[in-house]
């Protein structure tokens, strides 16, 4: 009787089946196909055509493999050995140490009893203060190196890191140093008032030589380096994305200018640094904190020349401002960030409505005076998150079906009419919807 199992009657040494089963949006269990498997799948046949082997591979395309919950999903033959993936670091890590080496990618692995997915632990920085300086009103800038003296991950202008606090908080800052500067990331914090907790214990407790866990830089701001000029719009503390900004064009030799508003020059914090970055392509706007006296936005945004775009990071006032004043401007070519929410003029009014929580084959209903962020955590699962206001883009989740109302201030108004994600600390849906999450 002959062994099937032998490699003499194996066709593919192996052969790997990739889910990309489509199902109707809204269908309360998800899909692999709406968790972005059919693009991974071809971007693993591609690269597999990279691998120096004489392995006999194969790479197919999979209907439902019944294992939803965990998708996207991938079984590799002859071991059937299961993977649960989510990006393309992923397939090349299976590529390049299971198919090429034989080794398993344990923190991938799925068992055959396994119904859920362990809860989603972003990766936390190990890092040491080396340096801070005081300034007036409150202003500290910090340098913050690897404990270990490694590099630090790399970052694009724009972004931010969280700091995990010794009260057990969340907060996000914007990295303010030079992007190719690998080892350390400078932050320039304001004490807010009234502090939430963040700023307080930062200016208050954190020394040189005290370490701090950090997450890895994300980046809601980035920059478009498709447009032909940079107009940086700043006030106060929201200077700091854009020093990082101005160092990256600077070394690119792009066209930028820097309007900078602040109540009066002592207010102006890190004025030395930032004349240093932006040298004679900035211009400062002391008002005495009388808006109507800062950076006249109507004439500075009245014509778009070419494809400019412009970038506001600063008081809600002034990001209000800047986006009114260039809502004439070709789609996507104005892009903020603010740091503290909007005071409403009119309460938005709450509804009750329903969440599946697709991986967790769970349904539960959200109540006008919760969150999902809160009813998600009511019910045991957990989740991750820091701002709460819809500010930093922690708790983004992905929509696998229903039409939510987006309250946050991280999308883009193309992204909250795709209405694929959604920032579960503030954003809701209306009374009889149901949204489907990837959770």
């Amino acid at each position: 009787m002959k062994d099937i199992n032998s490699p003499k009657n194996l066709y593919f040494d192996v052969h790997v089946f990739c889910c990309i089963n489509e199902r109707a949006a809204g269908h309360p269990r998800g899909s692999c196909s709406l968790r972005g498997s059919i693009a991974l799948q071809e971007y693993m046949k591609a690269r597999a055509k990279d691998l120096k082997s004489n392995i006999r591979l194969r790479i197919n395309k999979s209907g439902c493999l019944d294992r939803c919950e965990l998708g996207p999903v991938m079984v590799i033959y002859p071991e059937g050995i299961w993977y649960h993936y989510d990006d393309e670091n992923d397939i090349d890590e299976i590529l390049e140490s299971h198919i090429a080496k034989g080794v398993l990618v344990d923190r991938l692995l799925i068992d055959s009893k396994q119904r859920t997915l362990p809860p989603r632990k972003s990766q936390r920085l190990c890092l040491k203060v080396s340096a801070v300086e005081e300034f007036a009103h409150d202003i500290c800038r910090y340098e913050l190196t690897s404990a270990d003296g490694a590099d630090l991950p790399v970052f694009e202008p724009g972004a931010h890191i969280d700091l995990f606090t010794g009260q057990g908080l969340r907060r996000s800052y914007s990295l303010a140093g030079d992007s190719r500067d690998r080892k350390k990331y400078v932050l320039g914090v304001r004490r807010e008032k009234p502090s939430r907790g963040g700023s307080d214990w930062l200016i208050d407790q954190l020394s040189v030589g005290d370490s701090v866990e950090a997450s890895s830089p994300a980046n809601n701001f980035p920059v478009d380096w498709s447009a032909s000029h940079h107009l940086l719009i700043a006030g106060g503390i929201g200077i700091t994305p854009m020093m990082a900004m101005g160092h990256e064009m600077h070394q690119r030799g792009a066209s930028f200018h820097l309007y900078f508003c602040a109540p009066d020059e002592a207010h102006a914090p890190f004025l030395d640094e930032i004349k240093s970055i932006f040298d004679d392509r900035h211009t400062l706007h002391f008002d005495n904190g009388d808006p109507t006296q800062g950076i006249p936005l109507t004439s500075l945004l009245s014509q778009q020349e070419g494809n400019a775009h412009v970038y506001v990071c600063g008081p809600p006032g002034l990001v209000t401002a800047v986006r009114e004043s260039s809502a004439h401007w070709t789609e996507g070519a104005t892009h903020w960030e603010q740091f503290v929410p909007a005071l409403e003029s009119v309460a938005k009014k709450n509804d009750a409505f329903e969440i599946v929580l697709s991986r967790q084959n769970l349904k539960l209903t959200v109540g006008e005076d919760e969150t999902i962020l809160q009813a998600i955590r009511k019910a045991g699962v957990e989740i991750e998150s820091s701002c709460e206001d819809g500010l930093c883009g922690c708790c983004r989740v992905k929509i696998l079906g229903g039409v939510p109302e987006h309250r946050d201030l991280v999308l883009t108004d193309l992204e909250k009419s795709d209405n694929q994600e959604i920032m579960i600390c503030i954003s809701r849906a209306k009374a009889g919807e149901t949204l489907i999450l990837d959770l």
